[in-house]
């Protein structure tokens, strides 16, 4: 099988090939809207497009057991209301990669506010060529009623060929206004570690086949030295999620050309030079294929001339967040919708093993920092398993990146120690500089929590002594004397004698009865623990809005902290570099000093910038990002929509993930 490379010589700004996969979670979703110009054979429009799961889970369940010899994982049966047992899934085979579902634009008919029929176009129901399709005849979910009533319900007919000849209604339901949607529940989809306290939260394994109570998983699509066994992933009691893969067919549209381009003569789909191709990986050649589209006699649908000939490739999947590249030869503007995810938590980048190339989007779907992307973590002088340092642009021994903005492709890559051994980030607060911002708005501290009083005003100076019935909390601390107004502080393990709801006497957790000395109540973790805005301060306390719970015991580490000092940086040199994002405003920056501990000493200020009217957020960079060989590049803004391709020259680089640093999260 030929695996496509696209030569430097007749496509220069492709020096580079391939996909960035990142192992997404759950969070909001959208779109993102974009154009991609005309071009023509000798100078292709490229644009970098990723593809998120496609909507809700069809199932959700916890593992019963796993059998790491057949790669299955199980979920347990039960009974419903008829004694009668229930299955978690609806039929075997559905889930199988190579059933080719329609493109479901049924016709549903509604008289009387039930829906009395469902039938589709007969080219709309091409599952396959070759008559490969389901085994079992597969589920049909028809949505609820949108006039409140009951739902309907329907069944789906196959033949010999395992194709989808009709639908009987089972049941009309009620109370419907317009025509429902209708979903064919079938044809490639994951199953996602949906289990937070797991380490592979989030990770995605392609379903091969399914009986009604398990799934077999393809466990081929993991880093070096992972564990093929899929109880590694998926030990019992684990949640799953099955949710749907994202195609070429349900990116773009299996039949004619792609609906959400427009007219069916914006997509140019014939042979010769032309053509417009989608370039998809393929883990099973290792490299990048080329996809065209053909809308003619029988052929409607994807098709490939790295595949054997003729063969449909509708459902060619691509992985949750995984980039693939549209080369556009046409001379006409498209426009295209692709679907992204808003993520709030950590997101885990593939790194490639040697001499290979990854490709995707921004994975965060909004503006980035280029020293977001990989974080100064995940970066090292040696090593296999990090993003490799360099010397310089044309060290062989090193991995770069690659930012598509436009139509301009800049390779970055990061300079050897210059802060290429963190371990742990510098993370600081910042308050409201209300305008420009300046040094002393900017802290990283922490220390211990040592007595808790109740007061009536952000001052901390109308102290309640016999009741807890003040707004306001004033929390003494050591570890600095500075005044924290303004900042966000994180309190933990503050604990004490549980109170009433007046404070006036302390309580027993058990029976809520109060006790008669002072002292002698539960022992509790306080209310006043997370995050809180200091609304008031001076040297050695703290205000916050909150209304004391709990009479103070100097117990169990209380604490305080507003960021966190780092680990690993240099001793020698002041290259950590500080950023201050959002909060209305730009153009601040500025330096960060380091301890001979390698740990965040003071900050110093390049620029104040202007316009703040909230706290920004504060990005401390390593400061060796290089585009050629000029100064810092850090600061290099990685639009929402721009394609990043991750080279790895790193000699004996393995397959590995990294996590990359998500600024949405908590």
């Amino acid at each position: 099988m030929k695996i496509i490379k696209l030569s430097p010589l007749f496509y220069p700004i492709f020096f580079l090939i391939p996909a960035f996969l990142y192992a997404n979670v759950g969070g909001a979703s959208g779109s993102n809207i974009f154009t991609i110009a005309e071009g023509n054979y000798s100078d292709p429009t490229y644009k970098i497009v990723s593809a998120a799961s496609l909507g809700d889970p069809v199932f959700s369940g916890s593992v019963s057991s796993s059998s790491n010899s057949d790669k299955n994982i199980t979920f347990a049966t039960g009974t419903d209301e008829n004694n009668n047992t229930t299955y978690p899934f609806f039929a075997a085979g559905s889930f199988k990669p190579d059933v080719q579902l329609p493109e479901v634009n049924l016709s549903v008919t509604v008289g009387s506010g039930a829906v009395s029929s469902i039938t589709a176009p007969t080219y709309r129901n091409m599952f396959q060529a070759s008559g490969v399709g389901f085994t079992n005849a597969p589920e049909v979910i028809i949505s609820p009623s949108d006039g409140g009533g009951d739902t309907a319900t329907a069944t789906a007919s196959i033949n010999a060929d395992g194709k989808v000849t009709g639908f009987t209604i089972t049941a009309g339901g009620t109370a419907y206004t317009t025509a429902p949607d209708v979903t064919i529940v079938g044809g490639p989809h994951f199953a996602r570690v949906a289990d937070e306290t797991s380490q592979y939260y989030g990770r995605c394994f392609l379903i091969t086949n399914n009986s009604r109570t398990n799934l077999t998983l393809d466990m081929s699509n993991l880093a070096d030295g992972e564990s093929t066994n899929v109880s590694t992933y998926f030990p019992d009691g684990t949640s799953v999620e099955v949710i749907p893969a994202a195609t070429l067919g349900t990116i773009f549209g299996a039949y004619y050309a792609p609906t959400n381009w427009g007219s069916a003569t914006s997509w140019r789909g014939t042979t010769g030079n032309t053509v417009d191709w989608v370039y998809v990986y393929d883990p099973s050649l290792g490299g990048y294929t080329k996809y065209v589209h053909i809308a003619g006699s029988n052929l409607y649908g994807w098709y490939s001339r790295d595949k054997r000939y003729g063969v449909k490739c509708n459902n060619t999947v691509v992985y949750p967040d995984e980039a693939f590249i549209i080369a556009r030869r046409s001379s006409n503007t498209v426009t295209l919708e692709s679907a992204i995810n808003f993520d709030d938590t950590p997101t885990q980048i593939y790194l490639p093993a040697e001499n290979n190339s990854f490709i995707a989007n921004n994975p965060f779907g909004m503006d980035l920092l280029l020293t977001e992307i990989i974080p100064s973590t995940e970066i090292a002088d040696s090593g296999n398993a990090k993003f490799r340092a360099g010397d310089s642009s044309d060290d062989t021994d090193m991995d770069s990146i690659t930012v598509l903005a436009g139509s301009t492709w800049k390779k970055y890559w990061y300079k050897s120690g210059v802060n290429s051994g963190i371990t742990t980030l510098m993370k600081a607060g910042a308050k409201n500089p209300g305008g420009a911002i300046a040094a002393s708005d900017l802290f990283i501290g922490s220390g211990s929590v040592t007595a808790l009083a109740s007061c009536t005003n952000a001052a901390g100076t109308s102290l309640v002594t016999n009741y807890n019935d003040g707004n306001y909390t004033k929390i003494s601390i050591s570890g600095t004397t500075a005044n924290l107004t303004g900042f966000t502080v994180t309190l933990s393990n503050i604990q004490g004698y549980m109170l009433s709801d007046d404070g006036a006497n302390e309580l027993n957790a058990t029976t809520l009865q109060t006790v008669d000395t002072n002292g002698t109540g539960s022992v509790v973790y306080s209310n006043i623990s997370g995050n809180f805005e200091v609304v008031g301060g001076g040297s050695g306390y703290i205000v916050v809005e909150k209304q004391r719970d709990v009479n103070f015991k100097n117990e169990g580490s209380p604490a305080w902290s507003i960021g966190n000092v780092g680990a690993g940086y240099d001793t020698s040199s002041s290259t950590a570099t500080w950023y201050a994002i959002g909060g209305g405003g730009s153009g601040g920056k500025g330096t960060v000093t380091t301890n001979g501990s390698g740990q965040y000493s003071s900050f110093g200020l390049t620029a104040g910038g202007s316009g703040y009217t909230s706290a920004p957020q504060i990005i401390i960079s390593g400061g060796g990002w290089r585009y050629t060989d000029s100064s810092s590049q850090d600061d290099v803004v990685v639009g929402s929509s721009d394609g990043l391709i991750i080279y790895r020259d790193a000699n004996s680089g393995v397959k590995t993930f990294i996590e990359a640093n998500n600024p949405t999260a908590e």
